[in-house]
């Protein structure tokens, strides 16, 4: 989960050679994760040039400033500078995969694919078809996380986090440096939980992204996560689910053997043997803007 944070860079340079030309693979990690999670998928991405990227508080990236909530808008704004060289292939997970999203539905014409584990798009379950308790479920976690942010007790709001994602206990079995680690990022979760469920972009309104999207999710895997993937299969045009057997919520960490053929066919299935997948319509490619939300409309 919290392994060794260091630039993408230096990530970069631990794997197989990929020439300037190569098509690049933006990888976005979770909530209090790192580039690290990605390391065994890096490993196979012969042929394309592997960029993960730190989200706001984590590893070597910037602190937020504080000027407003940290949202998906400025989240998404790292991703911009991955596109100079053309179009990319886009992979999230978790919190990662709802900033993916975002930065699709603004740029779909940037992306050749995208790839979605288990995005935390909370503010989805707010959907008239989607049964209240899972709503319920996810904001009694992103409360406890919110308490012992406000009352300084790191620790045991990152308890209740990772009770709920990794298993009742998982706390207990962690070394304390590793706990320490996660204390430190007990305040961007709780940033990420206000996010992820306050969002105000309606469900329809990612049906604008028509890119080929590769959606995976673990059989064992938290009920709000299951429904969350299975709406955006449902909406998004060019979406396919696939379900981990087996796996959970931390699948490209505890299954990778089955998350990470899933992600190479996608992306060696649309790689450029032509023109990227989308487009836009001519001039309307633009400098991202982080001050754009969901909910406006991009002319």
């Amino acid at each position: 989960m919290l392994d060794a944070l260091t630039r993408s860079a230096a990530i970069g340079a631990d794997h197989a050679p990929a020439s300037a030309t190569s098509e690049r693979v933006v990888l976005v990690h979770c909530t209090a994760g790192s580039p690290r999670q990605w390391q065994a998928l890096t490993d196979q991405l012969a042929g394309f040039r592997a960029e993960p990227i730190e989200l706001y508080g984590h590893g070597a990236a910037a602190c937020w400033n504080g000027a407003g909530p940290l949202s998906f808008s400025e989240e998404a704004a790292t991703i911009e500078d991955a596109c100079h060289a053309g179009p990319i292939h886009l992979v999230g997970r978790s919190y990662g995969g709802g900033v993916a999203l975002r930065f699709a539905l603004s740029f779909p014409e940037r992306l050749r694919s995208l790839t979605l584990i288990e995005p935390s798009c909370f503010h989805l379950l707010k959907t008239a078809t989607v049964d209240a308790h899972l709503l319920d479920e996810i904001r009694a976690v992103a409360d406890a996380v919110a308490r012992g942010v406000i009352s300084g007790d790191y620790r045991g709001g990152m308890r209740s986090f990772i009770g709920y994602w990794s298993g009742i206990g998982s706390w207990d079995k962690m070394p304390e440096a590793r706990k320490a680690q996660f204390a430190e990022l007990a305040v961007y979760v709780a940033h990420h939980f206000y996010s992820l469920i306050e969002e105000p972009t309606p469900l329809q309104a990612y049906r604008r992204i028509s890119v080929p999207t590769l959606i995976l999710c673990g059989s064992r895997s938290p009920g709000p996560s299951r429904a969350i993937t299975r709406l955006l299969t449902d909406t998004l045009p060019r979406a396919r689910h696939r379900t981990l057997r087996g796996a959970g919520h931390m699948s490209p960490l505890t299954h990778p053997g089955d998350v990470n053929p899933l992600i190479l066919e996608h992306l060696r299935s649309n790689s450029k043997a032509g023109p990227p997948f989308a487009t836009a319509a001519p001039g309307s490619q633009r400098k991202w803007n982080p001050s754009d939300r969901f909910g406006k409309q991009r002319r």
